[in-house]
């Protein structure tokens, strides 16, 4: 299998080093404009550009895009018009909604697969709310808190948070394109949103030119309720969702690996773990399916094209409601 990854940042460098532990007879290029050097144990091709890679290697059988946000859709234009049939595209989308219909038409026609990024479509606490769901545990779903904060200069240590990714928005940074994830799995799990009322802020501490801070309202279609909250500002990361239903309630802790639910009917909480995984397992999971994913059949955790467009959307429009509501 022929793999080419655009992009040898942390999550790049990251796809890379799993590729090669879910099969070491992978042939990897790379794409990459940084001059440090790939150490890893294996032989990987280097290229400057996508045109680069492909007059030397003229068919990849998947592409991995983890290039800065504001690349994402022309990275995916040029891969298509190259005949690639199977993309990885690192979440979000893009930083905007310019091209996306370009986008996911050229993919249909040339009947090609384009999965996002969404990782946490893994974590088994996530899964295990869907069962319970599933299952209608605690009844008529009412409403949900959804809630993540970590302070960013702590995301990527002996680095400088003011130059990267995340502080710039000519790269799509911003706490709301950073943690999309969460507007993805709330639509994965309660369906898409009808409508969305935010509150987003800078802070000036932090010293960055991107929003730190978002506070939103939804209603679902399914006329479900909830919160979501983001931040750059907890010291100690949280991340977690509460759901209430007509019968009981249902609380996931990411940090601690776990899933609480208790009905009306029961005094005691029951409690599903999971610590023994670790962050990056969940990482090696996505990517197995994904390189496993054919035309036919593919893991149904993987988040398609017009799925990852759905969350952009939802971050877009709350972002249009906040200008509209501060002008």
């Amino acid at each position: 299998m022929k793999i080419l990854i655009l992009g040898t940042g942390s999550i790049g460098m990251r796809h890379l080093k799993n590729c090669l532990t879910i099969d070491p007879s992978i042939q990897i290029s790379v794409v990459s404009r940084s001059k440090n050097e790939i150490h890893v144990n294996h032989p990987v091709s280097i290229f400057k550009s996508i045109n680069h890679a492909f007059s030397n290697t003229n068919f990849f059988d998947a592409v991995i895009v983890a290039t800065p946000t504001t690349l994402h859709i022309n990275n995916c234009l040029e891969l298509l018009s190259l005949g690639v049939k199977k993309i990885y595209l690192e979440k979000p989308v893009s930083n905007n909604l310019e091209n996306i219909d370009k986008l996911l038409e050229l993919s249909i026609q040339n009947n090609a697969q384009i999965f996002v990024g969404f990782d946490l479509h893994f974590d088994l606490g996530l899964n295990k709310i869907k069962q319970l769901l599933v299952t209608n545990v605690i009844g008529t779903i009412v409403s949900f808190q959804s809630e993540v904060g970590q302070f960013l200069p702590d995301w990527r240590p002996n680095t400088n948070y003011k130059e990267g990714m995340s502080a710039k928005k000519s790269l799509g940074g911003g706490v709301m394109l950073d943690l999309i994830h969460e507007f993805d799995y709330l639509i994965w799990i309660f369906g898409s949103f009808k409508k969305i009322f935010g509150f987003n802020n800078s802070v000036n501490s932090l010293a960055i030119e991107t929003e730190a801070i978002s506070v939103n309202c939804i209603e679902t279609f399914s006329g479900v309720l909830g919160t979501l909250s983001l931040d750059y500002l907890q010291k100690d990361m949280s991340r977690t969702l509460k759901i209430i239903g007509d019968k009981g309630t249902i609380f996931w802790n990411y940090v601690q690996s776990s899933v609480k639910w208790k009905t009306h009917s029961c005094t005691n909480w029951n409690e599903f773990s999971y610590q023994h995984i670790e962050r990056n397992d969940r990482f090696l999971m996505i990517m197995k399916s994904f390189l496993d994913a054919n035309q036919i059949q593919f893991d149904s955790k993987l988040t398609l094209l017009n799925e990852g467009i759905a969350s952009l959307e939802a971050v877009v429009n709350a972002k249009k409601c906040n200008d509209l509501n501060r002008n």
